[in-house]
């Protein structure tokens, strides 16, 4: 898995420089645990799709070429590490990996605008792939109202999926075909996390908005006249909107049992669409834009000490 260690490095230095800023007031408060870490595993399904204009201005048509990747589904995998600074404020890092098992992909070229006059189609294979989450908040507890918490949340945050586009047993044009396509987000989220607490379970719902760059490069495997291993590129703007439904049941004062349903919906908006030829310059084209979906339902521990 090709994931840059920028995010990481980033991360490590701004936990670090949080954890001294705070050690001595952390200290004089009575925090019954400091450290939470929750491994988790589940299951998750998504969906995502991008076109691209016939030109740079978005027509000539406006949807030239269309990709939807569907019905992607596998298992997911998660960590998430939190230290709770003070009694109300904490720093928490995520971590979450899935693999694609399962999926298709429908790939459709048209001539004219609105999706009118379709002169290619193909529905392929797409059972590879994956997606990886990480994140890095601030939970800041700005209201208690009896067992109800209201805690504002900022962060950082990192997408990285890759989709493929494989052979089709029904089309025997498609054989060997082992296309890519790799979509990062870059950005930060800001919302609200809602805890009603009792002795005997909690629920918890977050809700962050996001601001993301996207950058995406393809590599389409069969067609001689693409450049390799960067067939085009995509660059635009994004915004995402994610929520997580959680249930934790303690079992003891250091471990609880953890249920959670996670949403992720990610706007990307119009952007460039560059083009690398072997025998021919650049050409650039309006990228239309691309939109991801993502549900997944997670069961987890969590240890506190």
């Amino acid at each position: 898995m090709q994931i840059t260690l920028r995010i990481f490095f980033f991360k490590y230095c701004l936990t670090c420089l949080i954890l001294i800023l705070f050690h001595k007031t952390s200290s004089a408060q009575n925090i019954p645990h400091k450290w939470e870490i929750k491994p988790y595993a589940g299951f998750q399904q998504s969906r995502f799709d991008w076109s691209i204009a016939g030109n740079a201005q978005g027509t000539n048509p406006n949807v030239l070429s269309e990709l939807i990747w569907k019905n992607l589904k596998g298992p997911s995998y998660g960590l998430d590490i939190k230290y709770n600074i003070t009694n109300k404020l904490s720093v928490k890092a995520t971590n979450q990996y899935s693999n694609i098992t399962k999926g298709e992909a429908e790939d459709t070229d048209y001539a004219d605008d609105n999706r009118q006059g379709a002169f290619y189609f193909d529905l392929l294979n797409a059972n590879r792939g994956y997606l990886y989450n990480a994140d890095l908040q601030l939970d800041y507890q700005l209201l208690k109202l009896g067992k109800f918490n209201i805690n504002p949340v900022i962060g950082i945050s990192y997408h990285q999926q890759k989709f493929y586009l494989l052979e089709s047993a029904s089309n025997p044009a498609s054989n060997g075909l082992n296309s890519t396509y790799e979509a990062r987000y870059k950005g930060f989220d800001f919302g609200g996390n809602f805890v009603f607490k009792t002795d005997g379970f909690s629920v918890g719902a977050t809700i962050l908005g996001g601001f993301y760059t996207y950058s995406a490069k393809a590599n389409w495997n069969l067609i001689p006249d693409f450049a390799k291993p960067v067939s085009f590129t995509h660059k635009a703007n994004s915004f995402a909107l994610n929520g997580d439904i959680n249930l934790s049941v303690p079992l003891n004062k250091s471990l609880s049992v953890e249920a959670d349903y996670k949403i992720n919906n990610i706007n990307t908006y119009s952007g460039v669409d560059k083009a690398y030829f072997n025998d021919r310059n650049t050409e650039e084209t309006q990228f239309n834009g691309a939109n991801f979906r993502n549900n997944a339902v997670f069961l987890g521990l969590k240890f506190s000490f």
